[in-house]
């Protein structure tokens, strides 16, 4: 069985998914979701939910299986392996580590944000193909969809600023990437394509319409509701070509579009403070980095 621990936002759940998901097809065996983040608040985090359930994606959740298991027996040993029977894979850096997407056992637990398509490449029709929704997600989805789906060349624009200008940590870590990077990429597309039809989605939209300046058929993308972020992700991926935050978030955006021919447009420095973190693999060598 492979476990992987779920935390944080849709973004990180489907990077920690993934990862588990190819183990879980390498080793041919059941995939286990671990969670037990959920259960509480964090001072240092963003208040979350888990999102996965709204994907008709193959897992079992620990926490409702009589195999939670082993949990109780690992307790003798926490986070730690015991080959070939437990084998515990804690996240040691931020690229990708080869040996993960290799590994094989019995039980496997996966500790870790896993941000790099190469933890799951050799699966990646698969687990596209897994990842459709099982139902409206918003009031809005369905019209904004067919919308999309209209339109002759839509290109998503995602702008985060929420906890990345407010929140005490994640500014200092992520921070808004900033107006420029913005108003490049548009520039870039505008050049590159042939009359783009944008669609925003942001946390800010107020915020979007006073300082980015945008065509007037530009589309700003309001879904309603507690899965208006599944919603948002989702229209994301149906959008032909990306411009795309630094945020876990919208890179599954524009990953999700199964088109071989998108452009996508993302910033090159992902972190704002981390310089010992090594984001070579983070970023699909077809996107362009600016």
């Amino acid at each position: 069985m492979i476990i992987s621990r779920i935390t944080s936002g849709l973004g990180n759940q489907l990077f920690q998914y993934a990862v588990a998901r190819h183990l879980a097809l390498k080793n041919k065996t059941a995939l286990y979701l671990d969670l037990s983040y959920y259960k509480y608040k964090y001072d240092t985090d963003t208040p979350r939910a888990f999102k996965l359930g709204h994907f008709s994606v193959p897992y079992r959740i620990l926490q409702q299986s009589p195999v939670e298991y082993l949990s109780k027996a690992t307790k003798l040993l926490p986070n730690r392996s015991l080959p070939p029977f437990f084998l515990f894979l804690k996240e040691k850096h931020f690229h990708f580590d080869e040996q993960v997407p290799a590994t094989r056992g019995q039980c496997i637990t996966l500790d870790g944000f896993w941000q790099s398509e190469a933890y799951f490449r050799e699966n990646a029709d698969t687990i596209r193909r897994e990842l459709m929704l099982t139902g409206a997600p918003s009031p809005e989805f369905e019209a904004y969809q067919q919308q999309i789906g209209e339109a002759s060349m839509p290109v998503s624009v995602h702008v985060r600023r929420g906890d990345y200008v407010n929140h005490p940590e994640f500014s200092q870590t992520f921070g808004f990437v900033g107006l420029e990077y913005y108003k490049e990429a548009i520039r870039q597309v505008t050049n590159l394509l042939e009359k783009p039809q944008f669609y925003v989605f942001s946390d800010d939209q107020a915020w979007v319409r006073q300082n980015l300046p945008l065509p007037g058929s530009t589309v700003f993308v309001q879904n309603t509701g507690p899965d208006s972020d599944v919603a948002d992700l989702v229209l994301m991926s149906r959008c032909r070509h990306h411009i795309i935050a630094n945020s876990s978030f919208s890179w599954w955006g524009a990953w999700l579009n199964p088109n071989s021919d998108k452009a996508v447009i993302t910033p090159k420095n992902w972190y704002k403070n981390k310089p010992d973190w090594n984001t070579k693999d983070l970023l699909p060598s077809t996107w362009l980095a600016l």
